[in-house]
């Protein structure tokens, strides 16, 4: 496919059932063997797994340059559209996506939160126009960091969520949201609903029910991979 029909392919999928299931990826072996499984129409990418791959830790720790060079290598090595995990855009979320899109990547996802806080509302939301302003047809998944940072409940992700669609996002992402929030949360947001695969979480069948647009495991599948490494060879090492 093309970049201009890998992206409206990965609009459409949160536009119409069936649920957009989204494994994230965390380098070019792993983006691989996902995107060959039987089902996966498209990847996302994990700025945890990718920082700890590439010698860095979560936060935006990793120099922007080599966090968009890792996720353009992932979506020029597979068939299916690629929405990476920008963080907060690295301290210029613009430049960011559009080095994205130049990359072939198709989405991003743009935090709402720094040094472990949440950015004003209208920061965020002017943030969010710049970006839709030069790159229209990138979708952008706005991620709402309530729960996350303990800022609240489903009235305020909601607040957050509907300013970020109403500014120009495709989708809204309140991570970390508990699973009894999931059904007032998708009611009370006017658009397509991302939620995170976790333990406790419904299945992603159930989430469909609930109105649920898309799910993805955030750094959760890196890190089964990690320990599942360490494990084989914690049990050599003391054969």
């Amino acid at each position: 496919m093309t970049r201009d029909e890998r992206v409206e392919v990965l609009r459409g999928y949160h536009r119409a059932p069936p649920i957009l299931v989204l494994p994230n990826a965390w380098d070019v072996a792993s983006a691989r063997e996902l995107a060959a499984l039987p089902g996966c129409r498209a990847l996302a990418t994990t700025s945890g797994g990718m920082a700890r791959a590439l010698g860095f830790e979560d936060g935006e720790q990793t120099p922007a340059e080599e966090m968009l060079r890792a996720a353009g290598r992932i979506a020029d090595a597979v068939d299916v559209p690629v929405t990476a995990d920008l963080e907060r855009g690295y301290g210029d979320p613009v430049g960011t996506a559009r080095a994205a899109w130049e990359a072939g990547i198709v989405g991003m996802n743009l935090e709402d939160s720094s040094g472990g806080a949440l950015v004003p509302l209208d920061a965020q939301v002017e943030a969010i126009r710049a970006v839709k302003s030069v790159l229209p047809r990138l979708v952008l998944n706005a991620r709402v960091d309530v729960f996350i940072r303990r800022a609240g409940g489903v009235e305020e992700a909601a607040e957050r969520a509907n300013a970020y669609l109403a500014a120009g996002a495709d989708c809204t992402y309140p991570i970390l949201c508990p699973p009894e929030a999931v059904a007032p949360l998708v009611e009370a947001i006017a658009g397509p609903v991302n939620v995170m695969l976790a333990p406790g979480m419904p299945s992603p069948a159930e989430l469909e029910q609930l109105g649920v647009a898309r799910v993805t495991f955030g750094s959760g599948l890196a890190s089964i991979a990690y320990a599942e490494a360490a494990r084989v060879a914690a049990e050599a090492l003391v054969a």
